[in-house]
């Protein structure tokens, strides 16, 4: 029987190892945490649940939503379905969110004029340069680049820079257009003829990749009734009855690859021997775990790949219905997105009460990271009280948790550094490196499960 480590138990980790274990692979989940589901996890503390997050499931993938579906199946009413409602405050205004014909409207005569021409310039500017044999390396395109050529400048200069540069705290000229999600990158045309005609066509008849965001978010959304973590917890429980070990607590400080292509990861007290290996930990820091590693070289390539951190305040409120839809973004403020728990689930906090989950994104030992939980605290309350959302006196509790590593930083030359780092690994059989962190690839969650599931079959196939 193949012997399969697991360096991870976060989504893709738990998702690699449930289709292995099926397969009669004996696998080992190895968590650092105390808890498995890393950032698709929800934290229990009595009767809260505080996602990570949060998340909603959604897919077109046929075998992802029937496995994940299938978690729930004998239990009626424990997936929840939850229409996607979307805000974002623009200098003042309380618009709907992603960009559309209805979003230029609500943002006012005079912006939406010059949204409307700065777009068709950028249009026109763009045609000519096509016509003329004129072409821009698509794969070195900066935000600021990509953003002036698929919306304009009036809306890069009033939403894409201060929006990317608050979250990201690094100029748009220094950040690759990787940094924005595949699957938003489609240019407002796109965005425009969803508006005008997609809702009228069957989304079920094109192919996943070729979804823009606005279309990605039309499809049906589900929420398990105690927190998303509940999908992670399940797909734990599943591995274990088709005899997968999970092991919590453990963190990882050497891969010692063997002569024999087997290897044996160890920890502070345990040893564990495989002939796979597959982790899903940042990839700056499993290169410095890996012995003997012949291209020393490479740790310094692998160390310039690069993790945005995350601080999320709970607020605990009697309070209900504050921002009348899932999650609003902001601009001009500490934090980026806040989103409120009672639209997803009734069920993560007691009756009469609601959460709200504030999102801070910042880089790991800045001044941000530093902050006290009140300081945190006061500094985001000042924002919703100033806005008329909440009142000081409305929060019953609160709570901070700090995550190091959640999204991959894109810089102009990332792709250097990352080409390098996977050519090494490409060198060390039977080891994969994958996921959000380990593959230094920003993919919503049904991704991450499909490249656990196609990891999982390159393995089965050798």
């Amino acid at each position: 029987m193949k012997k399969a480590i697991i360096i991870g138990g976060g989504v893709t980790g738990l998702s690699i190892a449930w289709k292995l274990s099926e397969k009669g692979y004996e696998v080992k989940v190895i968590e650092k945490d105390e808890f498995i589901g890393g950032l698709a996890r929800s934290i229990k503390m009595g009767n809260y649940f505080f996602d990570i997050g949060p998340h909603a499931f959604t897919t077109k993938d046929e075998e992802i939503f029937k496995k994940v579906m299938d978690l729930f199946k004998s239990e009626t009413g424990e997936m929840l379905y939850t229409k996607r409602t979307v805000k974002m405050m623009f200098r003042g205004k309380y618009v709907d969110y992603p960009l559309s014909v209805k979003v230029l409207l609500q943002m006012g005569i005079i912006p939406a004029i010059m949204c409307s021409l700065s777009f068709a310039k950028s249009k026109i500017r763009t045609s000519i340069y096509s016509l003329i044999g004129k072409k821009t390396q698509n794969q070195n395109l900066t935000i600021k680049q990509w953003a002036i050529d698929s919306f304009g400048k009036y809306l890069y200069l009033n939403f894409f820079k201060p929006y990317t540069e608050q979250f990201w705290k690094i100029e748009t000229s220094e950040l690759s257009h990787r940094v924005i999600p595949s699957s938003t990158k489609t240019d407002f045309t796109k965005a425009l003829k969803h508006a005008l005609i997609n809702k009228y066509l069957e989304l079920s008849k094109r192919e996943p990749g070729e979804l823009s965001l606005v279309e990605r978010e039309s499809l049906p959304r589900y929420y398990p009734k105690k927190g998303f973590g509940e999908i992670t917890n399940r797909i734990g429980k599943q591995i274990k009855s088709n005899g997968g070990e999970i092991y919590t607590s453990q963190k990882v400080d050497k891969i010692i690859l063997n002569s024999e292509n087997s290897f044996d990861v160890k920890t502070k007290d345990k040893t564990f021997s495989g002939d796979f290996v597959v982790s899903t930990i940042p990839l700056n820091r499993v290169i410095t775990k890996i012995k003997p590693l012949h291209e020393i070289g490479i740790i310094q390539s692998a160390k310039k790949l690069e993790y945005l951190s995350l601080v999320l305040l709970y607020l605990i409120t009697k309070k209900q219905n504050i921002l009348g839809c899932l999650n609003c973004y902001f601009l001009d403020k500490p934090y980026n997105r806040i989103s409120e728990m009672n639209f997803f689930s009734e069920n993560s906090s007691p009756q009469d009460e609601n959460i709200l989950a504030v999102e801070i994104s910042c880089h790991y030992g800045s001044k941000m990271w530093k902050n006290s939980n009140e300081e945190i605290f006061s500094m985001c309350i000042h924002g919703l009280e100033k806005d008329n959302f909440l009142k000081k006196a409305d929060i019953i509790n609160y709570k901070v948790f700090r995550f190091s590593s959640v999204y991959p930083i894109y810089r102009k030359d990332y792709d250097i550094h990352l080409k390098e780092t996977q050519e090494c690994f490409k060198k060390i059989k039977n080891f994969y490196s994958i996921g959000r962190q380990g593959q230094f690839y920003y993919g919503d969650i049904d991704q991450m499960i499909r490249v656990g599931f196609d990891t999982a079959d390159k393995i089965i196939k050798q």
